[in-house]
């Protein structure tokens, strides 16, 4: 078990460790999302900026064909160490200097109109929307009068080029359900390994929990078992003691005591070990009821009457049941479960019991005062080797099995059964013999 623990808790951590991993990795990407949107954002702004610039143009010729103009554009490149240029980023550079230019075709022509931002903006919005941007709203402003208009909004500010000052900001509703969007994919997978992860982690430790406590019901099953044994292996022993230390083969009478007390003994213990065999799953696999139309009263009397027998304390046992009513069971083991239930009536009592059976059309209740059972306890009576704790008197001895038999030929009849039970009241079996 303790290396169960080392190796659950490694692995934990383990799990701990790669799903900080995984978050970091999903924020850089959510990072590395947004600088490209940005980008898109940019560009955005750029080719606005150009297709307002010649809007005006076109505005301002007088009539003149300029549906097209004729440009004569000089691209910037990296000079190699051995002559000539690199042109690494050739569409980056042809739109910064298509920008340039339009610019300076603004600032000579002193003839154009002003600039219309509002024009901007309607062309902003449509490249945005060609690009698959969608914000809900967006606008350029000119850099120096843009304070205070883009509060709670995201904001790019354009330059011509890298080094020259900004001439406009834009400013758009952010779009993190796009960057979202573009990461779905990941997300939902990362999210559904870490809910069926988080699945297996809860049902390993059930798992474990489970085992913990069969591990003590297997301790707690060995103890009991050795109190009972001990009682019944200690007086027959004592008894053939006596008999090889003092033997008088002229007191038949003694003689025949000690041996009576020897098998019974013997007896109880054969019995102890056949129950505990019957208890095992396959056997109840296999096992064949004999079903017939049984009389209850007679049945529930017969039991009541070897109880009372048997019994070290006061006991009384009220049967009330009508003559004429019957359940359709195996005679053998439903006395079996009627016999398991007064039993255990009566083990667990005080100085003395009342138990009343009662039976009506399609449930039998036995009923009795005794110690009760806390509520934590009651869903698990009916496991195999389960006992109640009661301290180590042998007179509450048992092994834990008794209510599990009940259980599994309730179940093989088809029936059910129910428990009600208060500490310091009594406890209350109802059968219910009524088939769904």
């Amino acid at each position: 078990m303790k290396r169960l623990r080392i190796i659950t808790a490694g692995c934990l951590a383990v799990i701990a460790i790669l799903v900080a991993g995984n978050v970091w990795y999903l924020c850089s990407l959510y990072n590395s999302i947004k600088e490209q949107t940005l980008q898109t954002v940019n560009d955005c702004v750029r080719r606005a900026d150009i297709l307002e610039i010649i809007s005006r143009t076109n505005k301002s010729s007088n009539g003149e064909d300029d549906s097209f103009i004729q440009l004569t554009l000089r691209v910037q490149g990296e000079k190699r160490a051995s002559g000539g240029y690199d042109y690494p980023n050739i569409l980056g550079n042809l739109s910064q200097t298509m920008s340039e230019y339009f610019h300076l075709v603004d600032d000579l022509q002193t003839n154009l109109p002003e600039r219309n931002y509002s024009m901007l903006t309607s062309l902003f919005v449509k490249e945005l929307n060609n690009a698959g941007l969608y914000p809900e709203q967006a606008a350029i402003y000119p850099f120096d009068a843009c304070a205070g208009k883009c509060e709670g909004l995201w904001s790019i500010d354009f330059a011509l080029s890298g080094n020259a000052e900004p001439i406009y900001r834009a400013c758009f509703s952010p779009l993190n359900g796009h960057i979202l969007r573009q990461m779905a994919g990941i997300i939902i997978t990362s999210g559904a390994i870490l809910l069926l992860m988080g699945f297996l982690i809860w049902y390993l430790l059930r798992w474990v929990s489970r085992l913990r406590t069969i591990e003590q019901m297997k301790d707690d099953f060995t103890h009991n078992m050795t109190h009972e044994l001990k009682t019944p292996v200690a007086v027959a022993y004592s008894a053939a003691d006596s008999m090889l230390r003092y033997y008088d083969p002229s007191d038949e009478k003694r003689n025949r005591q000690f041996l009576k007390i020897i098998m019974q003994r013997l007896s109880f213990l054969s019995g102890m070990i056949e129950n505990i065999l019957s208890m095992s799953m396959e056997r109840f696999k296999e096992m064949k009821l004999t079903i017939e139309e049984v009389p209850l009263k007679p049945l529930a009397e017969e039991v009541a009457g070897m109880i009372e027998l048997k019994a070290d304390k006061p006991v009384k046992i009220n049967i009330d049941i009508a003559d004429n009513i019957t359940v359709e069971a195996d005679p053998l083991h439903f006395g079996n479960v009627l016999t398991n239930l007064m039993d255990n009536a009566v083990k667990y009592s005080l100085d003395s019991v009342i138990i009343t059976v009662r039976a009506y059309k399609g449930s039998i209740t036995v009923e009795d005062n005794g110690v009760g059972i806390d509520k934590p306890n009651i869903p698990y009576i009916f496991d195999k080797f389960y006992r109640v704790a009661d301290g180590d008197r042998y007179e509450t001895g048992g092994y834990g099995l008794g209510l599990f038999y009940v259980k599994q030929i309730v179940d093989l009849l088809g029936w059910s059964i129910d428990v009600e039970s208060k500490p310091g009241q009594g406890t209350k079996f109802t059968i219910n013999t009524a088939k769904p």
